[in-house]
């Protein structure tokens, strides 16, 4: 149970924004979920600056996508953008994880950090890298299947479609994040996609 909590908090901590925003806009409609949002960060950042917490790339990146989105959604008054905002929102998230793939520690092991330590090795740092880009490419794989989607198939279908898909696949990633992320190491270091290391300084 202590696990569960800790993942629950984690998960807020880092991706409040975009969940305020979401359960907001369900709920109340945009302009609510806009204004919910900017007051989200607003406070959150002064806890933050209180409690001393550092903020770190990707919670920069949920809270200005959270706004970016509701931006998008005012201006998404007429069916065009509508059946195209996903592939933009999608695209742009892509961008972010490619750009938080540099530096010396990648956007994902800053936040996975956040959580437990990892040895400081260029393998694991090198498997954040390639995890983070992996992230980038399935946001780029989803763009590319709305704007499809959004070519060949009426609004409400394609709509429908990109609810199932985006819902299922984020699920899906979240899961192999969390709980295969052990697991995907060994495999790539099995595959030879990570530098190598001396046993000892592996153990």
């Amino acid at each position: 149970m202590a696990r569960v909590l800790g993942v629950l908090r984690y998960i807020v901590m880092e991706f409040g924004a975009l969940i305020v925003f979401w359960v907001a806009l369900y709920f109340f409609g945009i302009k609510p979920a806009i204004a919910a949002t900017i007051a989200f960060i607003l406070f959150d950042a002064l806890y933050r600056w209180r409690a001393k917490i550092a903020a770190t790339r990707i919670y920069v990146l949920t809270s200005t996508l959270a706004v970016a989105f509701g931006a998008i959604d005012l201006y998404a008054a007429n069916p065009f953008m509508i059946k195209y905002e996903a592939v933009i929102t999608n695209t742009v998230t892509g961008i972010f994880f490619v750009l938080g793939a540099r530096g010396e520690k990648s956007m994902l092991q800053e936040m996975a950090e956040r959580r437990q330590q990892f040895p400081d090795r260029p393998d694991v740092r090198y498997f954040f890298r390639l995890f983070t880009l992996f992230w980038a490419s399935y946001f780029f794989i989803k763009a590319a299947l709305y704007l499809w989607l959004g070519l060949i198939l009426p609004l409400e279908r394609a709509l429908a479609l990109r609810m199932v898909i985006g819902n299922a696949s984020l699920a899906a990633m979240l899961a192999l994040s969390f709980l295969g992320g052990r697991r995907l190491f060994f495999l790539c270091r099995w595959l030879g996609l990570l530098p190598k290391v001396e046993l000892a300084e592996a153990t």
